[in-house]
């Protein structure tokens, strides 16, 4: 579904120079091809907003509401986790988050009547309207989060009780921990521990080379070993021993859905006898869907022409891509 750059730019050069690299070189052209993806990115969730209210119709290729989730799907990424941090429901976003779509929480381990929620978006006005009235409150069959930052949010109801939490964060004392081995080990009867569930993050300062997760649960007796994993389910081993200690567990039970943004294309090239030639191994391909290869090349010939001044050359694509433009809303 990729659009090659070599083909985008190869169109441009005979548009812009008949051949001759020298009006728009491959560092000129890589800085114009990445704004013109993300001009043309970006103008999906306007245009979407637009075709959302009006009439659609039957036709499953002709509709342009779904032409348009087709292109977004691209980059859509589903069920991915939302990391938890600590016990006031701070919990941190995939990092690549463009657009973020619904935040949900799974149902939560050994708590009676809990059910797959979506954690609705709210303001910091509405947390105070809310709070004034009990029926308001969140709780953990309808939760609420707001957005602290970019890649931040804040999810309620939160309580150091795994039970009265939509986004767990809780402490299991009594842990026995051995250096270089990948099972740590807990009392059954030990506080919180019935709450412990495979996938769950687990923190502790004994555990100090990275990420843990519970990969495993086996119960022997009055006794359970929890496996500990990597995030590629790779077995993975304490750092140093300990114990008894206390260790920190962080659900992963809070998913969210979101758009990530195309990745920087660049058109790579090998210099040989003075010409630049296509380096595909170390090219990058524009992402968006295959349709938009000749909106790329208006784009970036109209970004060239402001930037050799060539008036006709701008005016010519700018023409192109208006009548392309009048076409599908016509």
């Amino acid at each position: 579904m990729a659009v090659s750059i070599d083909t985008v730019y190869q169109r441009v050069l005979s548009v812009a120079n008949k051949e001759q690299r020298g009006y728009v070189t491959p560092q000129e052209f890589n800085l114009f091809a990445n704004q013109a993806q993300m001009d043309i990115f970006e103008q999906y969730f306007y245009d979407l907003n637009q075709f959302s209210r009006l009439k659609g119709n039957n036709n499953e290729y002709a509709d342009m509401v779904t032409i348009l989730e087709e292109k977004i799907n691209i980059f859509k990424k589903l069920n991915q986790p939302v990391t938890i941090i600590n016990q006031f429901g701070d919990g941190t976003l995939p990092s690549n988050v463009y657009r973020l779509g619904t935040l949900s929480r799974l149902a939560l381990t050994n708590v009676e009547e809990s059910v797959q929620a979506i954690i609705e978006l709210v303001t910091e006005d509405d947390i105070i309207r809310f709070n004034r009235s009990p029926l308001a409150k969140p709780t953990i069959k309808r939760p609420i989060y707001t957005r602290t930052s970019s890649t931040g949010v804040k999810i309620r109801p939160s309580s150091t009780d795994p039970s009265k939490s939509a986004a767990p964060y809780f402490i299991v004392g009594g842990f026995t921990i051995s250096a270089n081995n990948p099972d740590i080990v807990v009392s059954t009867s030990s506080a919180n521990y019935s709450f412990i569930e495979i996938g769950q993050q687990v923190i502790q300062s004994n555990l100090a080379n990275g990420d843990y997760f519970v990969g495993s649960i086996t119960v022997n007796g009055s006794n359970s070993t929890i496996g500990l994993v990597d995030s590629n389910g790779n077995d993975k081993n304490a750092s140093s021993p300990g114990g008894p200690v206390q260790v920190t567990f962080a659900t992963d039970d809070v998913k969210c859905n979101y758009v990530q943004k195309p990745t920087n294309v660049s058109w790579n090239y090998t210099e040989i006898n003075g010409v630049a030639m296509y380096n595909s191994a170390n090219s990058v391909d524009f992402e968006l869907h295959a349709s938009e290869e000749t909106e790329l090349v208006f784009k970036i010939l109209q970004l060239a022409g402001i930037a050799m001044e060539s008036m006709d050359l701008y005016q010519v694509a700018a023409q192109e891509e208006v009548r392309n433009i009048q076409q599908e809303k016509i």
